[in-house]
Formats: C-alpha cells, structure tokens, sequence
C-alpha cells in the first residue's frame, strides 16, 4: 500500500514537472486591444496548443500555430528603492528582467504583437517552450517524411561535413566555386 502511493507521487512529480509553468510577466507594448500598457498578470501553458496572458479582467489566448515570431530583447537590471544595509545588497544583485516580443495572427487574422517582460531565467524558459511547440507545427508542414528534396533522409552533419552520401551536393559546390573564379 506505502509503496503503490509512493510510486503515484513520483510519477506525479514527473508529469508536473515536464510542464512550464505559469510566469509573472508584465505586458509592455503591443497591438493587443485587449490589454492597455504596463499590465501585471501570468503566462499560463495550460495545454500543448496554446498559451494564455491572464490579467485581472482578460485573457488573452495566443494558439503556438499562430505565432510567426518570438525573440528576446536585451537584459534590463533595476534596482529598487530599499532601506539601511538591504539598498547595498540590492545594488549588488539588481532584479534582471528580459524583454520577449510575441508575433502573431489573431483569431480575425490580424498580425498582432505583444512584449512581455519577465524574469530573465523565466524569458529563456519561455523562449524554449514558444520554439518547442512551434518547431514542431512548423516542421511538420515543412517536411513531413524528413527527405531532402533529392528523396534522402534529413541530417544535420550534410551541412558541416564532407562524406560519401552528400558527395554530389559538395561536389556541385566546388565546382560553382571553380567557375567563379
């Protein structure tokens, strides 16, 4: 009995911790009417298809097939007004947030941004979670079989290294080169 319910929390402790979780952010600019300037609120992943900004009165649901663009902007540190022996620490360690702008189609088909600023280990994990999840979408209208063009399978090593299955592709290369000069 003891054992069967610690085998289900550890597995509940793995499927959680497989999922983002939910972020502060705060919403900067953007085009999104929905939501005004310098609103607090929290990215939520709550499935594989989308991810929500939730304020106090909105949502705002952005599915990852819609999103054409997602890149971070630099760090920003701020150091806060604080008292006695706490003002030395903060200007030691100053909170580092990070810009992400967000863009993408609305449901009406309208191109829309958003720029969050977040922790900055939070905007990297959010990054990788918005590439993730869109990596897939777009690979899979991109190439649905993983063949190049010529009928062989994908590699990523065809792009740095000379072998014998991408013979002819550095051979035509070389040669264009040769007829350049």
């Amino acid at each position: 009995m003891i054992k069967s319910a610690l085998l289900t929390m550890l597995l509940a402790c793995i499927a959680v911790s497989g999922a983002p979780r939910p972020e502060t952010s705060t919403y900067v600019d953007g085009n999104v009417s929905a939501l005004t300037p310098h609103t607090g609120g929290t990215l939520v992943f709550k499935d594989n298809n989308s991810m929500t900004f939730r304020t106090g009165s909105t949502d705002v649901s952005v599915p990852y097939a819609s999103i054409l663009h997602a890149e971070l902007g630099a760090t920003q540190f701020h150091n806060h007004d604080m008292p006695g022996i706490l003002r030395v620490v903060n200007r030691v360690h100053p909170t580092e947030t990070q810009l992400l702008t967000v863009d993408f189609k609305s449901s009406l088909g309208e191109n829309q941004t958003m720029t969050l600023q977040l922790g900055k280990p939070a905007a990297s994990s959010v990054l990788a979670t918005i590439q993730e999840h869109t990596a897939k979408s777009v690979t899979a209208l991109k190439a649905p079989a993983g063949k190049t063009a010529d009928g062989k399978e994908a590699w990523w090593g065809d792009s740095y290294w000379k072998t014998t299955r991408n013979q002819d592709s550095w051979n035509s290369n070389a040669a264009a080169n040769t007829a350049a000069k």
